[in-house]
């Protein structure tokens, strides 16, 4: 199933979705549980960002290809590795993996990790036409390490799905660049999801996730306000370097900066 098969939103404005909009946003996770025990949306540089991605990736948000995730007050974009495979797969150009192998001193590769001691290590390799030799990704324990209940019960696992993410991006970084594993960015913070559903299936042993590094910051809708008061060019210019600076440039605002920047021009 396709994003366009799923009616997802053409707009971030809640007023202007149908009630099948709505619940897709909802389930896609963009929703928060605050204080007093209601729901929050999602700011909506975050929403519009979520439809971009979803867009352009064509992931399916009811399958958790993709979803979203608020950590600290940052929000972010998930993605499942089966949805990364599948990205590649839509290349035309991925043969394939190897399987993954461990080690304790990075001399010796082990096709089986029996020890209960955590590997200092894991590799995987990906295969792509054209290339001469599968490209690896290598990712070494003491660097991903999260220290949370899956990294100490299934260690091997976890670093070996850090090391697949690593070389899927290496094969296909046009088309995976800017995603990572949330076993890459535990260390970043335990997620705050509304739905019960989303944080025991965070929890579940074999959930692969990725994340595209897109965190929106709170005050991301005041970005927006900036650039629809941009009167000039010039203005905008200067919109984009303070947004810049402040690290608030994600896929939603670039694509509202390159429509005002167009609506400037033709006004002019």
């Amino acid at each position: 199933m396709s994003t366009r098969e799923l009616a997802l939103p053409e707009s971030g404005d809640p007023n202007d979705w149908t009630q099948q909009e709505a619940a897709l946003v909802e389930a896609a996770g963009l929703i928060t549980r605050n204080p007093r025990g209601g729901m929050d949306l999602a700011p909506r540089a975050t929403v519009e960002s979520f439809l971009a991605h979803c867009r352009r990736t064509g992931l399916d948000p009811i399958a958790r290809q993709i979803y979203a995730i608020c950590r600290k007050g940052r929000w972010g974009i998930q993605v499942s590795i089966d949805g990364a495979r599948l990205i590649a797969e839509r290349s035309g150009q991925y043969e394939g993996q190897t399987a993954a192998q461990w080690t304790a001193d990075g001399r010796e590769w082990l096709d089986v990790w029996l020890d209960q001691e955590a590997p200092a290590a894991a590799r995987v390799g990906v295969y792509r036409t054209g290339f001469r030799e599968a490209v690896y990704g290598v990712a070494r324990f003491s660097e991903y390490n999260a220290g949370g209940p899956m990294w100490q019960k299934m260690p091997a696992t976890m670093i070996a799905k850090c090391a697949e993410m690593l070389a899927l991006r290496k094969a296909f970084p046009q088309d995976l660049s800017g995603l990572y594993s949330t076993d890459e960015m535990d260390q970043a913070g335990q997620p705050q999801q509304a739905a019960q559903v989303h944080e025991e299936r965070m929890a579940e042993p074999g959930e692969e996730d990725a994340v595209i590094d897109a965190e929106v910051v709170e005050d991301s809708p005041q970005w927006l306000d900036r650039i629809a008061k941009a009167a000039t060019v010039q203005d905008l210019g200067a919109v984009w370097q303070d947004a810049a600076a402040a690290h608030a440039v994600d896929e939603g605002l670039r694509a509202a900066f390159a429509q005002r920047g167009a609506d400037l021009k033709a006004a002019a």
